[in-house]
């Protein structure tokens, strides 16, 4: 009797500490589960949401996998207008075969990933887009 009396003190001491450092910063759910009151960073930060994705048969080009991981993030691929031929040329080609089973990773590097190493991400959080500039050292010399 006297060991479950200590335990149910102990317990209610616990609990009574816990509570006493929940603020507004925190929301009871219940009573054993407690939230914080702010945003994931995947929420802040779009890119850093992490995906897992296992690309359907439909997808079959390095643009449709980029459109499918984009469909739901919020962001989308810079209108085509605006691409540049390098990237456009890149973005048709066959999506291969060790990238049809993806992640887990964040966003941004599923998108890198699948870009390859010619290209650097660019994203505009204004406007929620997705564009890629390809390194410098990839870009050919004008001949003369």
């Amino acid at each position: 009797m006297c060991k479950r009396f200590a335990a149910v003190a102990a317990g209610l001491l616990l609990c009574a500490a816990f509570s006493a450092q929940a603020d507004d910063s925190m929301t009871q759910f219940g009573r054993y589960l407690t939230a914080i009151n702010k945003p994931t960073s995947a929420q802040t930060d779009l890119l850093s949401q992490m995906m897992q994705v296992k690309f359907p048969q439909t997808v079959q080009t390095i643009g449709d996998a980029m459109n499918y991981l984009l469909k739901f993030s919020g962001y989308s691929l810079v209108d085509k207008n605006k691409m540049s031929s390098d990237l456009k040329n890149t973005l048709s080609k066959p999506l291969p075969t060790v990238d049809r089973d993806f992640g887990p990773m964040s966003l941004k590097d599923g998108l890198i990933t699948l870009i390859g190493p010619a290209f650097s991400l660019v994203h505009d959080p204004l406007n929620r887009t997705i564009d890629f500039h390809l390194k410098s050292e990839f870009k050919k010399e004008p001949k003369k």
